[in-house]
């Protein structure tokens, strides 16, 4: 028996970018999660290579979502301060340190001024300290083991987390003591 070989087909050829796709993948992405204006940009910068299968953005592509983001921004979808808050409100309950929450909302693309207006000026890291060793059961909460046998585990974990060690150092004594 010959086996039969079929002939390839060509690759599919890429789709045009227009603003109605933009717009659709925008708010495809903003339905399942909130996002900064730097976040969104990337990811449709990202679409757009993969639709166009091109490495590099063509400066009308750049300007189709430029234009998409400005949109969303004015009907008031896409607010980078009101993400900020948001996303502050979030690492603050997980028990982050200020310094790991500035880096965080960096690293999601925000200016330094709606950094400072999110973070405010009310931040009191020792109960964050205590707040993320009790979330963690690092130290006097830990359930198994003794205290001192983790002792640099949990330090190492409260580092991690942005506190400074001083910090660390005090939120890993008993409440009791304390």
């Amino acid at each position: 028996m010959v086996p039969s070989f079929r002939k390839r087909s060509d690759p599919p050829k890429p789709k045009p970018v227009k603003a109605s796709y933009l717009r659709a993948s925008a708010l495809h992405y903003l339905s399942a999660r909130s996002a900064s204006r730097e976040m969104l940009r990337q990811v449709l910068e990202r679409r757009s290579k993969r639709r166009l299968q091109v490495k590099a953005l063509e400066p009308e592509t750049l300007a189709l979502i430029t234009a998409t983001l400005d949109d969303l921004v004015e009907l008031g979808l896409l607010d980078d301060q009101r993400f900020a808050e948001g996303r502050r409100a979030t690492l603050e309950r997980k028990g982050f340190a200020k310094r790991r929450i500035e880096l965080g909302l960096k690293q999601k693309g925000l200016g330094p001024e709606t950094i400072r207006a999110a973070l405010g000026t009310a931040f009191d890291d020792a109960a964050q300290a205590r707040r993320f060793a009790e979330r963690k059961r690092l130290g006097p909460w830990r359930m198994r083991g003794s205290v001192e046998e983790h002792r640099d585990k949990d330090l190492r974990a409260l580092l991690r987390a942005g506190f400074s060690f001083t910090l660390a150092k005090q939120a890993l004594l008993d409440p009791e003591e304390a």
